[in-house]
């Protein structure tokens, strides 16, 4: 980048000692003039008007005080005008007796030229085919014959204007000899010289163009290529007239001055822009994106569809506030990755590289601005090569980086390769006995998971048991070998006591531990309170009390629902109360009614949290009804209710109320394989996604009820050393559950 800085501000030195040597040779040089600007007078007449109609009204011609480039524009104001101009001058003694030249600097749109009466010669054309000379410098001939050596010289200029139309006050009479090469002077400075400059951005536009198109990801390349492009449209108005095409009205001059000299900078400014946003590797937001495509498309609209030279005047003021603004979003970009650290040198080099063309604006806007009667080449497109000239260096340098890396990369690609296979080859070795040491311990795992699912299973009860007054069925189904579902039944001899069900968070090991060491702590504190006949939610609230404190920092909780039965009142209308920590609520069939009920709860409170969440308080739900024979109780995970099919949609309750209502007369058995085909066949087949428990509780008639058939001895067994150690660890666990109640 030393290098490129150098050769940027060598380069910048050389353009300004060039254009002021060019500068001041647009002087003007010693040779006397006779300059008629002052002696202008005007009379605005119509399309039919003659010399003779201008002769005919020198009375009515009045002084053209306006001295500036756009004087019949000032004068006349908009629109399609014919004016008469009318100049006088005397012939000095050193320029009688040989032909003079008038030399018009600067008039548009066209004009014919009389001079004492005798027809000259025209420039331009008028309508209906009506054609402008654009920039270039006007000269007139006059031979002896029409001179008068003696008195004065009468110099008429029938002048077709339209847009902003004016005749250069600086306009003079001279020898011919002296006149015609200072008339070409002219020319060579507001014309010729163009012609160089398009030959270079044309070929700038096919070398970067061809660049763009073998190197797709070099987008500055293709924005830098159109803009040269453009660019060299947009010059071809300022030698149009040195073109035969031009010059004898092959082209109508309004759509030529649409796709010349309007069109071509809406695309110069939207690609310059763009050239900016991607040579800073900038991802601007839609927004933006859409702001400049719909500006370019209003600009390039609007223009096309002109109806006339005067339609695009009117417009020039909405189109220059449109280019400001397209120019404005690329000037952001740069400015704020100038003021950011990442892309700040990038930014500097490119703001740099318009450093020229922003100097040339600034000259021709105060020569413009200082001297408004001169026609000035324009500066500003000779720093725009300059500055063309730079991007070119700049680009150059980024492809020559990437170039080299390729080929030092291409040099070095073999070792690279090499060292690469080598490493490659090592790292295999590695794999390999990583691999081998990952299938031992995934062995071990599985052995130990293995392990885990039959000790997790041996300690749930059996899935179906038959109580005194109850049928009951389970379905028990984990998501992996273990499961964070665990259920237990509580009885005495062939009397059932109660039902729990609870659900704890997360999968696997780890959840299944946490129901491992729930289910000691839920029969003890369940069958105590039983004992007690304490209501359910203060036995949940105990529970949740003892294992927060067992549990420690394991962040797993668990919802879960606690029912006790009591039928020594009345076996054929066995009591129930339920209490639910958080689970989602079971169902009960109800054969006096034939319906399904969501037991919510009728204790009158408000019901929130779950079992096991630290720092959260908990308010239980409890439910107290009855059930009669043939009533249905109907307990289960989110598993169930959850399981999603192909479409994303859930299991849900309906399905499962439906299967109920129609089966319910069906043992609880034949009732729960229902419901599982259905689930099936709506997760078709796929399996779940989740640990899934279902439990069936069918109230029976106590008469019908065989003594010892499938009697469960685990409560009956243990209820003594139950007895037992409540008594021993009493004090203990009250110690803890105290604690527990205090930290809560």
């Amino acid at each position: 980048m030393r290098t490129f800085r150098f050769f940027a501000k060598r380069l910048f030195l050389t353009f300004l000692t060039l254009s002021s040597a060019f500068f001041f040779s647009c002087g003007h040089n010693d040779t006397p003039r006779i300059y008629i600007g002052d002696t202008f007078q005007y009379w605005e007449a119509d399309a039919d008007s003659t010399f003779g109609d201008a002769m005919k009204n020198t009375a009515n011609f009045k002084p053209l005080q306006d001295k500036c480039v756009h004087n019949l524009w000032h004068t006349l104001g908009k629109g399609r005008h014919y004016v008469w101009v009318r100049a006088e001058f005397t012939i000095p003694p050193q320029f009688k007796n040989q032909p003079l030249g008038l030399v018009i600097p600067h008039l548009r749109f066209a004009e014919q030229v009389f001079c004492n009466g005798a027809f000259i010669s025209q420039y331009g054309a008028f309508p209906p085919h009506e054609q402008s000379t654009l920039f270039k410098a006007h000269f007139f001939s006059f031979p002896l014959n029409v001179l008068n050596q003696e008195g004065k010289n009468i110099i008429l200029i029938k002048i077709f204007a339209q847009g902003r139309s004016g005749i250069s006050s600086y306009s003079f009479v001279q020898p011919a000899r002296y006149a015609y090469p200072n008339f070409e002077t002219l020319n060579f400075h507001h014309t010729r010289i163009y012609m160089f400059l398009v030959g270079i951005l044309f070929l700038t536009f096919i070398l970067y163009l061809s660049f763009y198109l073998n190197l797709k990801s070099f987008k500055e390349f293709r924005d830098f290529a159109f803009v040269n492009f453009f660019t060299s449209i947009f010059l071809i108005p300022f030698f149009a007239t040195e073109l035969p095409m031009y010059t004898n009205g092959a082209i109508p001059y309004v759509p030529f001055i649409k796709l010349t000299l309007c069109i071509p900078p809406y695309f110069m400014v939207f690609f310059a822009s763009m050239f900016a946003i991607n040579f800073l590797s900038i991802k601007p937001p839609l927004k933006v994106n859409i702001l400049r495509w719909s500006v370019l498309a209003i600009q390039v609209l609007l223009t096309l569809f002109a109806p006339n030279y005067e339609f695009l005047i009117n417009i020039f003021p909405l189109m220059i506030i449109l280019l400001t603004i397209q120019g404005l979003i690329g000037t952001v970009a740069v400015i704020k990755e100038l003021i950011g650290k990442e892309k700040r040198m990038s930014a500097l080099y490119f703001a740099t590289g318009f450093l020229p063309l922003s100097s040339t604006i600034v000259v021709d806007l105060t020569l413009r601005i200082t001297d408004n009667t001169r026609t000035y080449t324009y500066f500003s497109i000779f720093g725009w090569q300059i500055s063309i000239i730079i991007f070119i260096v700049m680009l150059a340098f980024r492809f020559a980086t990437i170039y080299k890396r390729n080929e030092r990369l291409s040099n070095h690609l073999k070792e690279e390769v090499a060292a690469r296979t080598s490493d490659l080859q090592f790292a295999n070795n590695e794999l390999s006995n990583l691999n081998e040491r990952l299938e031992k311990d995934k062995h071990r795992s599985d052995m130990d998971l293995e392990m885990a699912s039959i000790v997790q299973r041996k300690f749930l009860p059996k899935p179906n048991k038959h109580f005194r007054g109850w049928e009951i069925s389970v379905c028990y189904s984990p998501q992996a070998k273990v499961s964070g579902d665990f259920y237990d039944y509580y009885s005495f001899n062939d009397t059932l006591n109660g039902i729990t069900l609870f659900d704890v968070s997360g999968h696997g090991l780890s959840a299944s531990l946490v129901t491992m060491l729930s289910k000691n702590i839920i029969s003890r504190v369940f069958q105590t309170g039983f004992r007690r006949k304490e209501p359910v939610d203060k036995i949940l609230n105990k529970i949740n009390n003892l294992i927060l404190a067992e549990k420690g920092d394991i962040e797993n909780y668990m919802t879960g629902v606690l029912c006790r039965f009591d039928d020594s009142e009345n076996p054929a209308k066995c009591k129930v109360e339920l209490g639910n920590a958080g689970h989602p609520y079971p169902l009960k069939y109800s054969v006096s009614d034939n319906e399904i009920y969501e037991l919510k709860g009728n204790d009158g409170k408000q019901h929130y949290g779950a079992i096991g969440m630290k720092g959260i308080t908990v308010s239980f739900a409890r439910s107290n009804f009855f059930m009669s024979t043939g009533d249905i109780l109907l307990f289960y995970t989110d598993g169930l209710t959850e399981s999603t099919n192909s479409k994303q949609e859930q299991f849900g309750l309906q399905a499962i109320k439906e299967i109920m209502k129609k089966n319910h007369a069906k043992s609880s058995d034949e009732i729960l394989g229902l419901i599982m085909e259905r689930l099936d066949e709506f997760t078709e087949y796929r399996g779940f996604e989740d640990d899934l428990t279902v439990i069936i509780a069918k109230r029976k008639n106590v008469s019908e009820y065989v003594e010892g058939e499938d009697y469960d001895e685990s409560f009956d067994d243990n209820i003594e050393e139950l007895e037992e150690a409540d008594t021993e660890s009493s004090e203990s666990s009250d110690t803890k559950l105290e604690s527990a109640e205090n930290n809560e």
